[in-house]
């Protein structure tokens, strides 16, 4: 399953509550940002890089329209609003949708699946999202990390520890389930506790793998699974 990082960006907080707890029921999206201030939540959006951005119009010091015209990479947009006569300019802009306020659950569920139709039947897998980076709590923030980064992820009791060639990032998951945001083609679980990138491996036995100067154990379970590749 396919996922996707969405931003919403409303001046109205009941609109915020409720367009997130319609996506609460869509485990495949990840709500990476709420924002009432649009002059505020441009240059973080910029670094987000969301697939999908639900989107107020009527809002103080930029409208909804204009800020889909001053962004040069754009996500999806579906937009919502109260206000009905601001849809022709709005597919003009080429969102993928346009709900009106008070926005009922299934006409919502029709606009998620428009956006996943058009996802899953244009978007190669190689240029998916999970193909390029993963987003972590650590710090109390919420951070990127590009995948290319990572060279291995060690599990260390209720946390897991992603370390890059310049840093490493602790972040409360399980391995198991930090796993399963992982592209398998990408990378390999050889032990309870290491997951390791593929090409980031130099050397390996039947019971170590070397990643520059780390030696990773294999563990019991998954001997022979480089032999298997």
């Amino acid at each position: 399953m396919n996922k996707y990082n969405c931003v919403i960006l409303d001046d109205e907080p009941l609109a915020l509550d409720v367009i997130e707890k319609y996506l609460s029921g869509f485990e495949q999206f990840t709500v990476m940002g709420k924002f009432s201030d649009p002059v505020e939540a441009y240059p973080k959006i910029k670094v987000i890089c969301p697939d999908l951005l639900f989107l107020d119009i009527e809002m103080p010091g930029l409208t909804g329209l204009e800020l889909i015209e001053a962004m040069q990479e754009k996500p999806e947009v579906i937009i919502t609003t109260a206000y009905r006569e601001y849809a022709v300019e709005g597919f003009e802009l080429n969102v993928l949708d346009y709900l009106v306020k008070p926005i009922p659950f299934k006409r919502f569920v029709q606009a998620i699946d428009k956006f996943i139709q058009k996802k899953e039947s244009t978007k190669p897998a190689s240029e998916s999202v999970e193909n390029r980076f993963i987003f972590v709590r650590a710090d109390r923030k919420t951070m990127r990390i590009a995948l290319d980064e990572i060279l291995y992820i060690e599990g260390v009791k209720d946390y897991v520890k992603i370390v890059m060639k310049d840093r490493k990032i602790m972040t409360k998951e399980s391995v198991g389930n930090f796993m399963t945001h992982l592209p398998a083609d990408r990378f390999l679980r050889v032990h309870r506790s290491f997951i390791v990138a593929r090409d980031k491996i130099t050397a390996y036995t039947a019971h170590d793998i070397e990643i520059g100067e780390e030696e990773i154990p294999i563990g019991r379970m998954y001997k022979g699974i480089l032999n298997e590749e």
